[in-house]
């Protein structure tokens, strides 16, 4: 269950124990630790705080991943959307960005469904934008849906082969010689991710009808 839908927890007699705290302390945790380092501990001893203190206000890990997921994106959306004006691609690249600059996010928004605020008003302006750009109303939820496993897709593929680009001496790729086509394909990629994505929302957005 999400953060988003439980019945809040407790009352917060502590001012540092705001879910704006403990969300703003566990985006400090990813992002220097990523996904791995979250704990109720880690996030705890950032507050300064016992972590038995944090339980009457989150009922465990999974919830700080949902308030860090949306803080995260909170702290950069009014500037997203306003740089994309009414363009969606431009809009579905600043997300891009984003999750580039957090690695530890575009698994959560495939693996939880994101229904905090700043999730659901980035939503909200695809659906908007997609409307514009001529989806038929029955098919907007759809593509956004396609748009957001493309992106968040893409951004782990992007953080996949960064992590293979900077690998300790010895690492190894899987030799792709007994594959051609895809050997192929991939001595061929250019790596401009931008466009990658670039390419995917255009090719989702031209069908519109």
């Amino acid at each position: 269950m999400s953060y988003w839908t439980a019945e809040r927890r407790g009352r917060e007699r502590r001012r540092v124990l705001t879910a704006a705290a403990l969300a703003e302390a566990a985006v400090a945790v990813l992002d220097d630790g990523g996904a791995p380092a979250l704990s109720m501990r880690t996030v705890a001893q950032r507050l300064g705080v016992a972590p038995a203190s944090l339980y009457g206000h989150v009922r465990g890990r999974d919830d700080l991943l949902d308030l860090a997921l949306d803080h995260a994106l909170g702290t950069e959306l009014a500037e997203l959307t306003a740089t994309a004006g009414d363009d969606v691609t431009a809009l579905a690249l600043g997300w891009f960005d984003h999750l580039v600059r957090h690695p530890w996010a575009a698994p959560l928004v495939l693996e939880r469904t994101p229904l905090g605020p700043s999730y659901l008003s980035l939503a909200d302006e695809l659906c908007r934008l997609l409307r514009l750009a001529g989806t038929a109303a029955d098919e907007v939820l759809g593509r956004s849906y396609a748009i957001t496993a493309m992106v968040a897709g893409h951004a782990i593929a992007y953080d996949n082969a960064r992590r293979a680009h900077h690998a300790a001496p010895g690492y190894s790729a899987v030799a792709l010689d007994s594959f051609p086509h895809l050997e192929d394909a991939a001595a061929r990629f250019p790596h401009r991710w931008t466009d990658v994505v670039r390419q995917g929302v255009g090719l989702l957005v031209g069908g519109a009808s």
